[in-house]
């Protein structure tokens, strides 16, 4: 079997499978909201990602559906950013409140409240997104200016987002986006992500130029990539 994994606009990476034994072109949705394609060896790849797009709202509430399940914070809760880890409280407090700081994201809870009230749940995920969007814009477009200084590549502008599908984009003008949740994935896969983007300064597909040049500038770049289809964009 032959796996390729095409980005297609609003539901970001997909991983379509080529597969003998199909007899037409088949989509799911995996527990981790991965989005896979199984197809014939004689569907073209245009016909396959037209059924993806033309099922695109029902992707989007498959993933909605699974992102409601996906995260409990609790006080056993191990959750870490780049430069915080989450430590969950309760004790003798009349309210909810956080405190941030010495590499802490601090939340404290009454001892009388379930933490697993839905607007508890919100305050604590609400938390962890500014402390993410902070150490974002401290961070990556530094870090960027670094890669694009090392390989010889220009961008125009920056920002940071909290996007729902895509760990980040490049437009056609050079302006790049990236995904504050990459505060939460390996210095290494982080590294991939914004040499990837600078790529596609120059080469604005995923065509083959377009990975030869990404394997120049990081070596077992289709590594990487695979090894990020192990987290989500969104886990809450």
């Amino acid at each position: 079997m032959e796996t390729k994994y095409i980005d297609i606009e609003q539901l970001g990476k997909v991983s379509f499978t080529i597969n003998e034994r199909s007899g037409r072109i088949r989509l799911s949705v995996k527990p981790d909201g991965e989005i896979v394609v199984s197809m014939p060896p004689s569907a073209p790849y245009r016909d396959a990602i037209r059924f993806v797009e033309s099922k695109a709202d029902w992707i989007l509430k498959q993933q909605a559906k699974i992102r409601k399940g996906l995260t409990l914070f609790a006080p056993e809760s191990c959750f870490k950013t780049r430069f915080h880890q989450l430590a969950i409280t309760k004790g003798n407090t009349d309210k909810v409140y956080n405190r941030v700081g010495n590499g802490i994201i601090q939340i404290f809870i009454p001892e009388r409240v379930n933490h697993e009230q839905p607007k508890v749940q919100e305050f604590i995920k609400n938390t962890l997104v500014d402390v993410m969007r902070w150490e974002a814009k401290a961070y990556l477009p530094k870090r960027l200016k670094e890669l694009a200084d090392k390989h010889g590549f220009k961008f125009e502008n920056v920002s940071i987002k909290n996007a729902s599908t895509r760990w980040g984009s490049c437009s056609s003008v050079n302006n790049i986006n990236l995904n504050l949740h990459l505060m939460r994935v390996p210095e290494h896969l982080i590294d991939y992500v914004l040499v990837h983007e600078l790529v596609h300064t120059v080469v604005k597909n995923h065509g083959e130029k377009f990975w030869m040049l990404l394997e120049q500038c990081y070596p077992n770049a289709r590594k990487a990539d695979k090894e990020m289809n192990n987290y989500r964009t969104q886990t809450f």
